[in-house]
Protein backbone atom coordinates (compact mmCIF):
# COMPACT_ATOMS: atom_id res chain seq x y z
CA UNK A 1 0.00 0.00 0.00
CA UNK A 2 1.26 3.46 -0.88
CA UNK A 3 0.88 6.10 1.80
CA UNK A 4 -0.64 9.47 0.82
CA UNK A 5 1.78 12.38 0.63
CA UNK A 6 0.23 13.85 3.79
CA UNK A 7 1.82 10.98 5.75
CA UNK A 8 5.31 12.05 4.82
CA UNK A 9 7.60 14.85 5.94
CA UNK A 10 10.43 16.47 4.08
CA UNK A 11 13.84 16.63 5.68
CA UNK A 12 16.41 19.37 5.16
CA UNK A 13 18.52 17.21 2.86
CA UNK A 14 15.57 16.47 0.57
CA UNK A 15 14.88 12.92 1.73
CA UNK A 16 11.57 11.59 2.98
CA UNK A 17 10.51 9.40 5.90
CA UNK A 18 7.33 8.03 7.38
CA UNK A 19 5.76 9.86 10.35
CA UNK A 20 6.73 7.13 12.84
CA UNK A 21 10.37 7.37 11.89
CA UNK A 22 12.82 9.75 13.61
CA UNK A 23 15.72 9.38 11.18
CA UNK A 24 16.45 13.05 10.60
CA UNK A 25 15.34 16.44 11.86
CA UNK A 26 12.44 18.09 10.10
CA UNK A 27 12.64 21.70 9.02
CA UNK A 28 10.34 22.62 11.92
CA UNK A 29 12.65 20.98 14.44
CA UNK A 30 15.68 22.73 13.00
CA UNK A 31 13.91 26.08 13.16
CA UNK A 32 12.97 25.41 16.78
CA UNK A 33 16.55 24.46 17.64
CA UNK A 34 17.81 27.61 15.90
CA UNK A 35 15.35 29.72 17.87
CA UNK A 36 16.51 28.22 21.15
CA UNK A 37 20.14 28.73 20.24
CA UNK A 38 19.58 32.36 19.27
CA UNK A 39 17.47 33.33 22.28
CA UNK A 40 18.87 36.01 24.61
CA UNK A 41 21.00 35.00 27.55
CA UNK A 42 19.10 34.90 30.84
CA UNK A 43 20.35 35.95 34.26
CA UNK A 44 18.35 34.86 37.30
CA UNK A 45 19.16 36.83 40.45
CA UNK A 46 18.33 35.40 43.88
CA UNK A 47 18.85 36.81 47.36
CA UNK A 48 19.06 33.99 49.91
CA UNK A 49 19.05 33.97 53.69
CA UNK A 50 18.42 30.98 55.95
CA UNK A 51 16.87 29.27 52.94
CA UNK A 52 17.95 25.65 53.35
CA UNK A 53 14.38 24.30 53.45
CA UNK A 54 13.21 25.56 50.06
CA UNK A 55 16.10 26.80 47.94
CA UNK A 56 16.89 23.45 46.31
CA UNK A 57 13.28 23.09 45.13
CA UNK A 58 13.35 26.61 43.74
CA UNK A 59 16.66 26.11 41.92
CA UNK A 60 15.39 22.91 40.28
CA UNK A 61 12.27 24.67 39.00
CA UNK A 62 14.49 27.39 37.51
CA UNK A 63 17.34 25.34 36.04
CA UNK A 64 15.07 23.03 34.06
CA UNK A 65 13.87 26.04 32.06
CA UNK A 66 17.30 27.49 31.31
CA UNK A 67 19.75 26.88 28.47
CA UNK A 68 23.42 25.93 29.01
CA UNK A 69 24.46 29.56 28.42
CA UNK A 70 22.16 31.06 31.04
CA UNK A 71 23.18 31.86 34.61
CA UNK A 72 21.75 31.85 38.12
CA UNK A 73 23.39 34.24 40.58
CA UNK A 74 22.66 33.45 44.22
CA UNK A 75 23.82 35.83 46.93
CA UNK A 76 23.82 34.07 50.30
CA UNK A 77 23.40 36.98 52.68
CA UNK A 78 25.23 35.61 55.70
CA UNK A 79 23.13 32.48 56.29
CA UNK A 80 24.05 30.35 59.29
CA UNK A 81 22.01 27.30 58.26
CA UNK A 82 22.62 24.88 55.39
CA UNK A 83 21.77 27.27 52.56
CA UNK A 84 25.29 27.25 51.17
CA UNK A 85 25.44 23.43 51.27
CA UNK A 86 22.14 23.13 49.40
CA UNK A 87 23.40 25.46 46.65
CA UNK A 88 26.79 23.77 46.34
CA UNK A 89 25.20 20.33 46.04
CA UNK A 90 23.94 21.16 42.54
CA UNK A 91 27.45 21.38 41.07
CA UNK A 92 25.90 23.18 38.12
CA UNK A 93 28.22 25.52 36.19
CA UNK A 94 25.30 27.85 35.55
CA UNK A 95 25.05 28.68 39.27
CA UNK A 96 27.31 31.43 40.59
CA UNK A 97 27.18 31.55 44.38
CA UNK A 98 28.32 34.66 46.26
CA UNK A 99 28.47 34.61 50.04
CA UNK A 100 28.32 37.68 52.27
CA UNK A 101 30.15 37.18 55.53
CA UNK A 102 27.52 39.30 57.30
CA UNK A 103 23.84 39.99 56.72
CA UNK A 104 23.51 43.15 54.61
CA UNK A 105 19.82 42.95 53.84
CA UNK A 106 17.67 42.01 50.85
CA UNK A 107 18.28 45.28 48.98
CA UNK A 108 22.07 44.94 49.02
CA UNK A 109 21.96 41.22 48.24
CA UNK A 110 19.93 41.82 45.08
CA UNK A 111 22.14 44.76 44.17
CA UNK A 112 25.21 42.51 44.34
CA UNK A 113 23.53 39.87 42.19
CA UNK A 114 22.40 42.39 39.59
CA UNK A 115 25.86 43.92 39.30
CA UNK A 116 27.21 40.42 38.68
CA UNK A 117 24.62 39.56 36.01
CA UNK A 118 25.60 39.41 32.34
CA UNK A 119 22.40 38.29 30.60
CA UNK A 120 20.23 40.30 28.23
CA UNK A 121 17.06 39.41 30.13
CA UNK A 122 17.10 39.49 33.93
CA UNK A 123 14.69 37.57 36.15
CA UNK A 124 14.31 38.25 39.87
CA UNK A 125 13.60 35.29 42.13
CA UNK A 126 12.92 34.63 45.77
CA UNK A 127 14.59 31.66 47.45
CA UNK A 128 11.43 29.85 48.46
CA UNK A 129 8.98 30.03 45.55
CA UNK A 130 8.58 27.75 42.54
CA UNK A 131 8.69 28.70 38.87
CA UNK A 132 5.79 27.26 36.91
CA UNK A 133 6.77 25.36 33.78
CA UNK A 134 6.11 28.08 31.18
CA UNK A 135 7.57 31.09 33.00
CA UNK A 136 10.67 31.57 30.85
CA UNK A 137 8.89 30.71 27.61
CA UNK A 138 6.05 33.18 28.17
CA UNK A 139 8.30 36.03 29.30
CA UNK A 140 10.79 35.61 26.46
CA UNK A 141 7.93 35.46 23.98
CA UNK A 142 6.63 38.79 25.27
CA UNK A 143 10.02 40.45 24.80
CA UNK A 144 10.51 38.86 21.37
CA UNK A 145 7.20 40.20 20.07
CA UNK A 146 7.72 43.75 21.35
CA UNK A 147 11.22 45.26 20.97
CA UNK A 148 10.09 48.33 22.94
CA UNK A 149 9.01 46.30 25.96
CA UNK A 150 11.36 46.89 28.91
CA UNK A 151 9.70 45.03 31.79
CA UNK A 152 7.11 42.33 32.37
CA UNK A 153 5.32 41.24 35.52
CA UNK A 154 3.02 38.25 35.81
CA UNK A 155 0.42 36.97 38.20
CA UNK A 156 1.22 34.12 40.61
CA UNK A 157 -0.65 31.41 42.43
CA UNK A 158 -0.26 31.19 46.21
CA UNK A 159 1.05 28.13 48.03
CA UNK A 160 1.67 27.43 51.70
CA UNK A 161 4.83 26.17 53.36
CA UNK A 162 4.06 22.59 52.30
CA UNK A 163 3.40 23.51 48.67
CA UNK A 164 -0.38 23.25 48.89
CA UNK A 165 -2.22 25.75 46.71
CA UNK A 166 -4.06 28.33 48.80
CA UNK A 167 -4.91 30.97 46.19
CA UNK A 168 -5.40 31.33 42.44
CA UNK A 169 -4.12 34.87 42.03
CA UNK A 170 -1.60 36.99 43.93
CA UNK A 171 -2.89 40.22 42.41
CA UNK A 172 -6.52 39.34 43.12
CA UNK A 173 -5.58 39.58 46.79
CA UNK A 174 -3.12 42.44 46.53
CA UNK A 175 -5.03 44.63 44.12
CA UNK A 176 -4.77 45.41 40.42
CA UNK A 177 -1.27 45.66 39.00
CA UNK A 178 -0.21 49.18 38.03
CA UNK A 179 3.07 50.17 36.40
CA UNK A 180 2.86 53.95 36.91
CA UNK A 181 5.37 55.95 38.94
CA UNK A 182 3.04 57.80 41.29
CA UNK A 183 0.75 54.85 41.97
CA UNK A 184 3.76 52.73 43.00
CA UNK A 185 5.19 55.46 45.17
CA UNK A 186 1.89 55.36 47.02
CA UNK A 187 1.38 51.58 47.08
CA UNK A 188 4.01 49.31 45.54
CA UNK A 189 2.51 46.92 42.99
CA UNK A 190 5.71 45.43 41.60
CA UNK A 191 6.55 42.04 43.07
CA UNK A 192 10.08 40.87 42.36
CA UNK A 193 9.47 37.15 41.93
CA UNK A 194 7.02 37.89 39.10
CA UNK A 195 9.30 40.31 37.24
CA UNK A 196 11.68 40.11 34.28
CA UNK A 197 13.31 42.99 32.42
CA UNK A 198 15.90 43.90 29.84
CA UNK A 199 19.36 44.37 31.33
CA UNK A 200 19.55 47.87 29.82
CA UNK A 201 17.21 48.99 32.60
CA UNK A 202 20.04 48.41 35.09
CA UNK A 203 21.94 51.37 33.60
CA UNK A 204 19.38 53.53 35.37
CA UNK A 205 18.31 51.29 38.26
CA UNK A 206 21.80 50.71 39.70
CA UNK A 207 23.04 51.56 42.20
CA UNK A 208 20.11 51.24 44.56
CA UNK A 209 19.40 54.08 47.03
CA UNK A 210 21.41 54.07 50.24
CA UNK A 211 18.39 53.62 52.52
CA UNK A 212 17.74 50.06 53.71
CA UNK A 213 13.96 50.43 53.63
CA UNK A 214 13.62 50.70 49.86
CA UNK A 215 12.16 47.62 48.16
CA UNK A 216 14.33 46.50 45.26
CA UNK A 217 11.39 45.53 43.05
CA UNK A 218 9.45 48.75 43.59
CA UNK A 219 12.61 50.74 42.90
CA UNK A 220 13.23 48.94 39.60
CA UNK A 221 9.60 49.33 38.57
CA UNK A 222 9.51 53.02 39.48
CA UNK A 223 12.78 53.65 37.68
CA UNK A 224 11.38 52.01 34.58
CA UNK A 225 8.37 54.33 34.76
CA UNK A 226 10.58 57.38 35.35
CA UNK A 227 12.66 56.77 32.22
CA UNK A 228 9.56 56.01 30.14
CA UNK A 229 10.14 52.27 29.84
CA UNK A 230 7.25 50.18 28.56
CA UNK A 231 5.84 47.61 30.99
CA UNK A 232 3.38 44.78 30.44
CA UNK A 233 1.33 42.74 32.89
CA UNK A 234 0.84 39.05 32.07
CA UNK A 235 -2.36 37.83 33.69
CA UNK A 236 -1.25 34.19 33.53
CA UNK A 237 0.29 32.91 36.80
CA UNK A 238 3.93 32.00 36.14
CA UNK A 239 5.13 31.58 39.72
CA UNK A 240 3.97 29.69 42.79
CA UNK A 241 4.47 32.29 45.52
CA UNK A 242 5.03 30.64 48.87
CA UNK A 243 3.51 32.20 51.97
CA UNK A 244 5.01 31.14 55.28
CA UNK A 245 6.10 32.57 58.61
CA UNK A 246 9.76 33.04 57.68
CA UNK A 247 9.41 34.91 54.36
CA UNK A 248 12.45 37.13 53.88
CA UNK A 249 11.65 38.99 50.67
CA UNK A 250 7.89 39.09 51.13
CA UNK A 251 5.95 42.14 52.24
CA UNK A 252 5.65 42.73 55.97
CA UNK A 253 3.20 44.83 57.94
CA UNK A 254 4.83 48.22 58.40
CA UNK A 255 3.93 51.09 60.68
CA UNK A 256 2.75 54.33 59.10
CA UNK A 257 6.02 55.98 60.13
CA UNK A 258 8.09 53.24 58.47
CA UNK A 259 5.98 53.45 55.32
CA UNK A 260 6.47 57.21 55.16
CA UNK A 261 10.21 56.85 55.69
CA UNK A 262 10.42 54.17 52.99
CA UNK A 263 8.50 56.34 50.49
CA UNK A 264 10.72 59.28 51.35
CA UNK A 265 13.88 57.29 50.63
CA UNK A 266 12.40 56.07 47.36
CA UNK A 267 11.30 59.54 46.28
CA UNK A 268 14.64 61.10 47.22
CA UNK A 269 16.54 58.48 45.22
CA UNK A 270 14.37 59.02 42.15
CA UNK A 271 14.69 62.79 42.51
CA UNK A 272 18.49 62.58 42.69
CA UNK A 273 18.52 60.42 39.55
CA UNK A 274 16.21 62.83 37.68
CA UNK A 275 18.16 65.93 38.68
CA UNK A 276 21.49 64.31 37.82
CA UNK A 277 20.19 63.24 34.43
CA UNK A 278 18.76 66.69 33.75
CA UNK A 279 22.10 68.30 34.57
CA UNK A 280 23.96 65.92 32.26
CA UNK A 281 21.60 66.78 29.39
CA UNK A 282 22.23 70.46 29.98
CA UNK A 283 26.00 70.11 29.71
Amino acid sequence: MTLPKSYWRRTTDGGSFAPWQRARQTLWEEKLASRLNSRPKISVCIAAYQGERYIALQLRSILEQLSPDDEVIVVDDGSTDGTRVEISAFRDPRIASIRNTDNRGVLRAFETALYRSSGEIVFLSDQDDLWLSKKVEVCLDAFAHDPDLMLVASDAILIDEDGTKIGDSFYAKRGKFRAGLWSNLLIGKFHGCTMAFRSTLLRSALPFPTGRLVHHDTWIGCMNALIGGKARYIAEPLVAYRRHSTNVTGRQKLSNYTRLKMRSQMFLGLLVFWVTGWRKKGQ
